[in-house]
């Protein structure tokens, strides 16, 4: 009795995960929205990165000059230069939050367009970094 209680909620919850799957796939057909760009999240713990506006400022202008791929080797050396024992997702956060806004004030794309450059940034920050 307990086995297929136990097999019942697996059968759910795997059936959730596949509903999340499911739902991330149609998301594209749905009409896009403005884009929102993630913001800074200060966290006080010793080695995060802590960089102030005017760091994140000078960090999206180096990724808005030219091809950004490019770029983020150096920034991503610099940021492991200065907080060793920073995670790789705070870092993939950070260039995100400092790369988002230049996207977003390009002129001549829509909105899917603008997500999609955003997305292939992240995906290519997660190959670099992993």
């Amino acid at each position: 009795m307990m086995r297929s209680v136990i097999a019942d909620r697996l059968r759910l919850r795997a059936a959730g995960i596949a509903l999340l799957v499911l739902a991330a796939c149609l998301a594209p057909a749905v009409p896009a929205h403005a884009l929102e760009c993630p913001v800074p999240q200060p966290l006080k713990r010793p080695g995060v990165l802590q960089e102030t506006q005017a760091q994140i400022a000078a960090v999206a202008k180096q990724l808005a000059a030219g091809d950004a791929s490019d770029r983020v080797p150096t920034i991503i050396a610099d940021l492991r230069a200065r907080y060793p024992t920073a995670e790789n997702a705070e870092i993939i956060n950070y260039l995100l939050t400092a790369y988002c806004p230049v996207v977003a004030a390009l002129p001549g794309l829509n909105e899917s367009q603008k997500q999609a450059q955003v997305q292939s940034f992240a995906a290519q920050l997660m190959q670099q970094i992993y």
